[in-house]
């Protein structure tokens, strides 16, 4: 019988096919978890997390689940900073008994400081935000770049970053490449097929990532979520 994964995966496969979707595969075989709800997981390579002493990480994109940052925490003693900028999920979140080390910001990540226009889609039901939608209810919210995200919070080494921003990621990646201080793992859920987002985006993001060091070392059945890994380390 074929499992979920399974179809999620000959779907894409057939898309790729068509050209509509990717096909990619990984670049490296390490030892790897998936931490989180199926909903809300992503995988991490555990070793660099065991190794390191009190992991950092920045959550970008919460909404109504935060299994992953709370079994971060749980699991590694990580340090999470978390962002969402949305009055759906900062009004959630105020009413979830948050644990210590999560610490959360009512900011998005963009490529500029400053606002940004976010719409959320009519057909959403989740909140979720995306500066990329065409129709649905819009409203101004304040974004920062990485760089200075990570001069306001004082840090200069970051473990694990992880995308879920709706679109955004295309102009973000960049901007965070050309900081020195890049993330050892980075977790990216791509939005090709969706508010008019070609998979060509998708595929040049990855390219762009490989050519700066970063080696793809999972691939989600349905190919949205992609974790990476610095295979050069400056």
């Amino acid at each position: 019988m074929l499992t979920s994964a399974g179809f999620s995966y000959c779907k894409r496969a057939l898309r790729a096919i068509a050209g509509h979707d990717h096909f990619l595969t990984r670049d490296t075989i390490i030892e790897r978890e998936r931490i989180g709800s199926d909903y809300g997981g992503w995988v991490v390579a555990n070793g660099p997390l065991h190794a390191a002493t009190r992991p950092v990480v920045l959550s970008f994109g919460l909404g109504d689940d935060i299994s992953f940052d709370r079994e971060m925490i749980a699991r590694y003693g990580t340090q999470v900073h978390a962002f969402d900028p949305t009055d759906e999920s900062l009004t959630w979140l105020s009413d979830q008994l948050l644990p210590e080390q999560m610490h959360v910001y009512p900011i998005g990540i963009s490529n500029v400081d400053g606002t940004q226009r976010f719409t959320l889609p009519e057909t959403d039901r989740r909140g979720n935000f995306s500066a990329k939608a065409f129709e649905g209810r819009t409203i101004e919210l304040p974004v920062m770049r990485y760089c200075s995200i990570l001069s306001m919070l004082d840090i200069s080494r970051v473990d694990v970053l992880k995308l879920d921003i709706e679109g955004s990621e295309y102009e973000v990646i960049p901007d965070i490449l050309s900081s020195p201080v890049r993330p050892t793992q980075l977790l990216v859920e791509f939005h090709h097929r969706i508010h008019r987002i070609n998979v060509v985006d998708t595929l040049s993001t990855v390219r762009l990532l490989r050519d700066n060091g970063y080696a793809l070392f999972d691939v989600s059945p349905g190919g949205r979520e992609l974790s990476f890994i610095r295979s050069r380390l400056e």
